[in-house]
């Protein structure tokens, strides 16, 4: 195999030198993107993918990487399995965006004539009179019952809002959450660039009492795909915060937000799976972020981007940001598919946190360059090289070493080794399992700063 794609650390001379999570110069652009049909929500729109799915922003092309495809992953396990032939068929992640949509709102018919006719009698009626029955006399609706969905989407429609950004002739929309009274909301970065390198000119947000309120761009960061938004709106329900550090594998969550710009959709389901190793492409095809994603089978759709992922107490445990598309081109895209992604509220808080302080958005580093194992029994990311001074260097991990876990998370990707530690904040210590020479070995590492 030749692919030497690195995604966990810069070359040691290269610009990006300090960030392990960084590809090296030169590194193939993520695989092919459908053009979008206008009017387009986003004109641009990020996607996603997995190491052997195909994905670049929409009306944009570009060559598909050169990952080994013997490391196959299982779409809906995201899972390394056996060696498996090519397949035609792809499976982009594309991110959920807005597509502008159409709804053709055609009356159903609201009057009904009637006309009765007594056959057994000499006369007829021609008038339509209407009968009540007794005990059929109309009931006030019974109080949501607390804790169930109708509970939790009463509490927290207030602080999921739609947004509409314009920049150039580009335009689009998604959604966001309500994080203090006074306006600050927290989006994904790709709502507010509208398919530019920058925030968009013009932002409108709409609110769930139908007011609406122009807003600016706070802060936004693209490799992590957070930003920040003032509105100028005050009297604002903040969004009950949760966490993202104790979630499992068949709880159940409610999905908020815009998708289609249908505003205040609810939609329901469980957490499929965690950690689960995605990456966005930018307008050039460049990776731009890597997630370390909760994945979810509640309905997602384009313009869901930047809402609420929250548990059954209503409280915010992710921000949805990305859903999986059959190939294809796109009059044969579906919607969801049950297979969305949401970025988790720990690593998106602590984002938010940093743009909202106008502070320089920091991120962990490991310092090393990885790549795919050759292998394709022995499943992690492979250190290609080694930052001298790095983190990994003072741990004592070698060049060649191939890294299998960090804490307790099984690292089958080289890709799933850049999500893991893009989940963490310079400084953390972790624990990194790695196999060298024959021998596994642990150790602690404190993360470095990019």
């Amino acid at each position: 195999m030749t692919d030497d794609r690195q995604n966990s650390g810069p070359d040691q001379n290269g610009p990006f030198a300090n960030d392990p999570t960084q590809p090296q110069p030169g590194a193939a652009a993520p695989g092919a993107q459908q053009p979008v049909t206008p009017p387009p929500a986003y004109g641009v729109n990020p996607t996603l993918q997995q190491p052997t799915w195909q994905s670049v922003p929409d009306g944009h092309t570009a060559p598909q990487p050169p990952y080994d495809t013997q490391a196959a992953y299982d779409p809906a396990a995201a899972q390394p399995v056996a060696a498996a032939p090519k397949s035609s068929s792809k499976l982009p992640l594309t991110v959920a965006g807005v597509a502008a949509v159409g709804l053709l709102a055609g009356g159903i018919g609201g009057v009904v004539g009637h006309q009765m006719s007594d056959s057994g009698s000499s006369t007829s009626n021609s008038s339509s009179k209407v009968q009540t029955v007794p005990g059929a006399t109309a009931t006030a609706q019974p109080p949501a019952e607390p804790g169930s969905v109708q509970d939790v989407a009463a509490r927290v429609l207030p602080s999921v809002v739609s947004i509409e950004v314009s920049t150039g002739q580009e335009s689009g929309s998604g959604s966001g959450v309500v994080l203090s009274e006074d306006g600050t909301i927290l989006t994904n970065n790709h709502v507010v660039a509208a398919g530019g390198d920058k925030p968009a000119d013009q932002v409108l947000v709409s609110f769930s009492d139908g007011s609406r309120a122009r807003a600016k761009v706070i802060g936004a960061d693209p490799t992590n795909d957070i930003a920040v938004i003032k509105a100028d709106k005050t009297g604002l329900q903040p969004i009950a915060m949760g966490t993202s550090s104790n979630l499992s594998v068949g709880q159940s969550v409610i999905a908020i937000g815009s998708p289609l710009g249908l505003e205040g959709t609810v939609t329901t389901g469980i957490i499929s799976a965690l950690n689960r190793p995605v990456s966005t492409a930018g307008a050039d095809g460049s990776v731009e972020s890597v997630i370390d994603a909760i994945q979810t089978d509640a309905a997602i759709n384009p313009g869901n981007s930047g809402g609420a992922l929250v548990n059954s107490s209503g409280a915010l445990i992710g921000i949805n940001s990305a859903i999986a598309t059959l190939g294809g081109d796109q009059s044969s895209q579906s919607g969801s598919i049950g297979l969305g992604f949401a970025i988790p509220i720990d690593q998106a808080r602590r984002v938010a946190d940093q743009l909202m302080n106008g502070g320089k958005v920091t991120r962990a580093n490991l310092g090393v360059n990885v790549r795919p194992n050759d292998d394709v029994t022995q499943p992690g990311a492979l250190v290609a090289s080694v930052v001298k001074g790095g983190a990994a260097d003072q741990a004592g991990i070698p060049q060649g070493a191939l890294i299998t876990k960090v804490d307790d998370q099984t690292i089958s990707s080289s890709e799933a080794l850049v999500a893991a530690i893009r989940s963490h904040a310079p400084g953390d210590q972790v624990k990194i399992v790695y196999t060298a020479g024959g021998k596994q070995q642990t150790v602690d590492v404190k993360l470095g700063q990019a």
